[in-house]
């Protein structure tokens, strides 16, 4: 294929020469392939793997230079990945077997460099304004598309405008996108074939819809401007032009701006609300769309806010406390769009036939509704699209008249048990039932009329048969359906590409010929099935995945000859499994991975030659008499062969031409001699673990690049020096007596970030997490002796602890090496006392075991911990840490057996996403007794702090007098802790309903700072009036139902000198005095009246800033004498207090004044200072 370039000039005398032409042709080879490397970039050119596919792409490319571009990106991006070379050979596979492959396909379905929404809408079917009427400028495209939601949670515009950036110059390097002039582009009409999108339906992912809403005759947005916030139509200069779209960060105006905004923009037709937006507000009148999402605080919406919407097309209020929709909305005729996802309150909607050109209803996760007020939807002919996801409804309304419905997605709706005839829903695609665990049958006893059904998912649900014809779907998904027992044929199924009935563990019987039209099929998953064995399966030519781990009846395979493209083959743990046909694997070139780990075969067919096969499991196959040559498999990239007995002891001599090994385990084998590793330079993990008679891993040196090295068990002696180990994170040694290296080391040596008695070697491991050594000398020059404990045994209790310094050494933070739960729990056994005596800080990190892939986990906390280090040295509430003793908990479902033993000696402790945590007393009392610094942060399942009723009952010992003893000795426990508080710190702790409960004495006495943010279930921060005459900070924000700080009696705080409110939408009174405070902020916090009474007025405040307070009409309340004022106050901000009228107080001395948004606030501007910024 060539293309040619025709051009034109104009001559001075205003004739035309003749056409001058000029042949382009593809780029030659050479030049092709020279273009690919600068694309991909050196590193990705020298992966393994990836340089000898370069030549083969530069062939698809056809030597169009867009088409190079796009290879490039392909192979840097799958360069990277673990699996990448697979997939690349994969895509070479497919392409050969079809021209016109592109690409552009596999940049946009594989390298996930596009957020899903914006593929899906770039290859719309059906009507799409961006793309098929006009070219559009960037600004105004970026803005539908955050519009859409295709960027998720939006919380910064600022953010997602860069998001749409990238991914601008994403689609332009995929041709998807032409540039223009002018910043303006044209979108192509996609030839991609994204069948892998279609269950997404109408609009894909998108929320408004707004590329249906506009026609020919429209602009569309208008010229866009993005600022402070704010999105809007660009207005200036364009003479008598409207503001016709307005996008908010609700986080960033105020009811009163807003409403100012509104009411002024008459002909606005697209608002859009985002998080944060907390004020009730009064109707404008918008024409077109409407979003208002994310507000937990919003649950009231006027009846009559729609009145003067008429044309009204796109509603979205997802995620609001609404309990139920205005009467006016039930009104607007011209509706097609109505979102209301996430509405949780939301139990019933009112009759719907007014809105008859519907065409997507979205009540997904609104958990609390229940039933329509239709029983038919016979006047929506217009509706493709209905989401129901996790809803509670039971019955739905009659659907047979809906001839264009393409979605139904009822996936997690718990309560419906049946299914109304749908076989007039011709064009339904998707139906989605997975997860409504009562469902049990079609009223339907066929689906063949449906024929434009694709994805049908019953995953879950109590079926116990199929109808007996489905429209051939590509997608049937019938996974853990626990009431299915036999498949049999079903009529239908010939475009049918993924079959999953994994978990469905009463399965046992599958129809013999129910295979024999799946020609198309692709996927077959059928792990954790009961059957025995399998139908034919010689007819499944397109077959890629066949997926059987865990089918523990499965005795015997069908001839797998014929599966030519297969690539992926699971038989693990089919622990009946004795046998494969002799013929099975050898025709299968295409063979990536092959499970057959726990299987009972005793004999391994031949393998393809040459072989494609990348990974080679084969762990426990115990039965295993004779392996087969692996000599061949020179692409093999994981091998693990543990647990084989017939591995002899010279059996591994075929690593010599496994030269691309990236995982290679060997362990609980015969072996005694290995061969040189010299050649394994790719290697990362290696295990030879229980090897007892292994005394050397030649050229060990060499392998660089390990990651994880197991030698635990073996009888190695000598190690060589590891300094150019920087990737190894986990290095086991355990039980390998012989090794000499560490015999003077002691094992409190190991959690020291500044040991200098390890190896020399050891200080350049940079990246070591995890270091299990051989037997090491306690405290008092004895060996440790192993001990027999339940954390041997692989459980949740497992889990590793390392150290941390709180100064950097030299340059850089580190840590001591990750220690096992069992080593710690032997090392405080051999020194019972040396936490308690220990005269260094430490702080020690705890967090679960984590065995995946090799890698410990330590490293993901790592820039955590530090950052809020340094947040912790700069607040108000900087402590000695260098003289403490700290503890930060990870991660833990369940209480980690032992350690207890760290937790009752530490004095900072750090509780981060520790699910089993529902307060404090779930640590135990007596461990917690010494805390004095507490920061919680993420525990998601903590209801109340300090239960003293909990507290009464952990332990009851038999006897009423030891149980009132043991009781009275918990409650005194938990006084000393509240007592011996000092800095509390509560963090996104989303069920945490009260601080404290009981009549605890006493109080926190001692607290000097308390943080409080994200608590969303919190009615007020102290049930009484406490002692806390040494608090000195409060900052409480973001505590949806917060109505006062204190329940009952006006609490005085004498040394609070700065006190933080912000964002809490209910709280109504602060219910405490401040006399000494000095810097007072308030914000959003539109139910607060006044702010204090001024019978103990803050003499010393200094600064004062109060914003987007709604209600609020005086800082001071109570102010009778004209004496009251505020002699150090120099700052004083307040914005957008729409109902303030006073002060309260005179501000004699202020430096920096500022005023905004105080329409009543008059009477007390004369005596501002004159440098004071006054604007209402």
């Amino acid at each position: 294929m060539y293309k040619f370039l025709i051009t034109k000039a104009e001559n001075d005398s205003g004739h035309f020469p003749e056409e001058a032409r000029f042949e382009v042709k593809p780029l030659p080879a050479d030049e092709s392939f020279s273009l690919l490397q600068e694309r991909m970039g050196p590193n990705i050119h020298e992966t393994a793997g990836v340089n000898d596919l370069t030549k083969a792409f530069v062939k698809i490319s056809r030597g169009f230079p867009a088409e190079i571009v796009m290879i490039g990106k392909v192979l840097s991006y799958f360069g990277q990945q673990e699996s990448g070379v697979q997939t690349l050979e994969s895509v070479l596979e497919e392409a050969s077997d079809n021209e016109n492959y592109s690409v552009a396909h596999l940049v946009c379905t594989k390298c996930q460099l596009l957020p899903t929404g914006i593929l899906i809408d770039c290859c719309w079917r059906g009507s799409h304004f961006y793309r098929d009427y006009a070219s559009v400028h960037y600004n105004e495209l970026i803005t539908y598309w955050i519009l859409e939601g295709y960027f998720g949670h939006i919380d910064c515009i600022e953010k997602a405008y860069q998001m749409g950036h990238r991914a601008l110059m994403e689609l332009t390097d995929c041709r998807m996108v032409k540039r223009e002039e002018a910043g303006y582009i044209t979108i192509a009409k996609s030839d991609l074939d994204l069948d892998d999108f279609y269950q997404w339906g109408v609009g894909g992912t998108a929320r408004l819809g707004l590329a249906t809403l506009f026609d020919s005759n429209s602009k569309g947005f208008g010229r866009i401007t993005s600022q402070n916030g704010m999105v809007k139509t660009l207005c200036k200069g364009m003479k008598g032009q409207k503001l016709a779209t307005l996008m908010l960060d609700g986080n960033r105006f105020s009811g009163e701006v807003l409403l100012d905004l509104l009411m002024s923009e008459q002909e606005l037709q697209r608002l859009s609300l985002f998080e944060g937006y907390q004020h009730s507000f009064k109707s404008s009148k918008l024409k077109k769309v409407i979003e208002i999402s994310g507000s937990s605080s919003l649950n009231i919406i006027p009846n009559d806010f729609f009145k003067h919407m008429p044309q009204l097309q796109s509603l979205n209020l997802s995620d609001l406390q609404i309990l139920s929709l205005p009467f006016s909305l039930y009104t607007l005729s011209e509706l097609r769009w109505l979102i209301l996802e996430g509405c949780s309150h939301l139990k019933k909607l009112e009759s719907l036939g007014k809105l008859a050109n519907l065409v997507v209803l979205d009540l997904s996760a609104a958990t609390s509704f229940e039933s329509f007020g239709d029983k038919t939807f016979s006047k929506h002919q217009k509706l493709q699209m209905i989401k129901l996801s996790k809803t509670k409804i039971k019955i739905l309304p009659l659907l047979s008249s809906l001839r264009e419905l393409t979605h139904l997605l009822l996936n997690g709706c718990v309560n419906i048990d049946r299914m109304r005839s749908i076989t007039s829903l011709t064009s339904l695609q998707t139906l989605d039932l997975s997860g409504a665990r009562k469902f049990k049958e079609f009223h339907d006893s066929s689906l063949e009329t449906i024929v434009g059904l694709k994805f049908l998912d019953l995953s879950g649900t109590l079926v116990n048969y199929l109808p007996s014809t489905i429209s051939n779907p590509c997608h049937l998904y019938l996974k853990c359906c626990f009431q299915l027992k036999q498949l049999p044929s079903v009529e239908g199924l010939a475009g049918l590409q993924v079959l999953d009935l994994s978990g469905s563990s009463e399965l046992n019987t599958i129809g013999n010929d129910f295979f024999e039209h799946l020609t198309c099929l692709r996927v077959l998953n059928l792990s954790e099935t009961n059957v025995e064995s399998l139908p034919s399966l010689s007819t499944l030519c397109s077959l890629r995945h066949l997926l059987l781990s865990r089918c523990l009846s499965l005795r015997t395979l069908p001839e797998l000859a014929s599966l030519t493209k297969l690539e992926v083959l699971d038989l693990s743990q089919c622990s009946a499994l004795a046998e494969v046909r002799d013929s099975s694997f050898e025709h299968l070139l295409l063979l990536q991975r092959l499970d057959l780990s726990e299987t009972m075969i005793d004999c391994l067919p031949p393998l393809p030659k040459p072989g494609n096969l990348r990974s080679l499991l084969l762990k426990k196959c115990a039965n295993l008499k004779v392996l087969p040559s692996l000599t061949s498999l020179a692409k093999l990239e994981e091998l693990n062969l543990s647990g084989i007995s017939s591995l002899n002891e010279t059996g591994a001599a075929f690593l010599e031409y496994t030269t691309n090994l990236r995982i290679l385990d060997l362990s609980e084998t015969q072996l005694v001699q290995l061969p040189s590793m010299s050649n394994l330079q790719s290697l990362s993990h290696l295990s030879v673990k229980g090897c007892p008679k292994l005394e050397s891993v030649p050229n060990l040196a060499a392998l660089t690049k390990l990651e994880f090295l197991d030698l635990s068990g073996t009888a190695v002696r000598d190690l060589p020096p590891l300094h150019r180990f920087s990737n190894l994170r986990q290095l086991l040694l355990r039980d390998c007596s012989n090794v000499e290296e560490f015999q003077h080391l002691e094992m409190l040596d190991l959690l020291d970030p500044t040991v200098t008695e390890l190896p020399h070697w050891i200080s350049n491991l940079t990246n070591l997490e995890l270091f299990d050594p051989p037997k090491l000398k306690n405290k008092q020059g004895a060996e440790t002796t192993k001990i027999e404990s339940p954390l041997e045994e692989p459980n949740q209790h497992q889990w590793h602890v390392s150290c941390w310094s709180f100064e950097p050494i030299m340059g850089a933070f580190k840590h001591g090496i990750s220690m096992r739960s069992t080593q710690f729990v032997e090392l405080f056994e051999e020194n019972p006392s040396f936490l308690g005596e220990s005269v260094k800080p430490y702080h020690f990190l705890v967090h679960p075991r984590k065995a995946q892939n090799g890698h410990g986990s330590e490293i993901s906390y790592h820039n955590e911990i530090l950052l809020r280090d340094i947040y912790f040295q700069t607040r108000e509430f900087a402590h000695p840490r260098d003289r403490e003793q700290s503890l930060e908990i990870h991660g833990f479902d369940s209480f980690p057996k032992g350690f207890e033993l760290i937790l009752r000696h530490a004095e900072f402790l750090f509780l981060v996403e520790t699910p089993f945590v529902k307060g404090l007393s779930d640590l135990g009392v007596e461990n917690v007794k010494k805390i004095k610094v507490c920061w919680i942060e993420r525990c998601k399942e903590i209801e109340s702090l300090l239960c003293l009723d909990k507290v009464e009952n952990i332990a009851k010992p038999e006897g009423k007098a030891a149980e009132m003893d043991k009781s009275a000795e918990n409650v005194e426990d938990f006084s000393h802790l509240m007592e011996n508080l000092e800095i509390l710190w509560l963090s996104s702790a989303i069920n945490l309903k009260s601080i404290y409960s009981g009549n605890l004495q006493g109080g926190f006495r001692n607290l000097k700072y308390f943080y409080l943010a994200y608590c969303p279930k919190l009615l007020n921060v102290f049930p009484l009036c406490q002692k806390l005459e040494n608090l000195e900070v409060l900052e409480v924000k973001f505590c949806d139902k917060l109505e006062t700080l204190f329940e009952h009696d006006l609490a005085t705080l004498p040394k609070l000198h700065k006190l933080h409110l912000w964002a809490l939408p209910n709280l109504k009174k602060a219910g405490c005095l401040v006399p000494a405070v000095h810097y007072l902020r308030v914000g959003d916090c539109p139910m607060l009246v006044n702010l204090m009474s001024v019978s103990q007025y803050p003499e010393n405040l200094e600064i004062l800033q109060i914003k987007f307070c709604d209600s609020l009409e005086t800082v001071f309340q109570n102010s009778t004498s004209p004496n009251h004022m505020l002699p150090n106050l120099y700052k004083f901000h307040i914005w957008d207090l729409p109902e303030l009228k006073s002060v309260g107080v005179e501000l004699p001395h202020l430096q920096d004044c500022c005023i905004r948004g105080c329409p009543k606030l008059q009477h007390h501007l004369e005596v501002l200072n004159a440098r004071s910024s006054v604007t209402n």
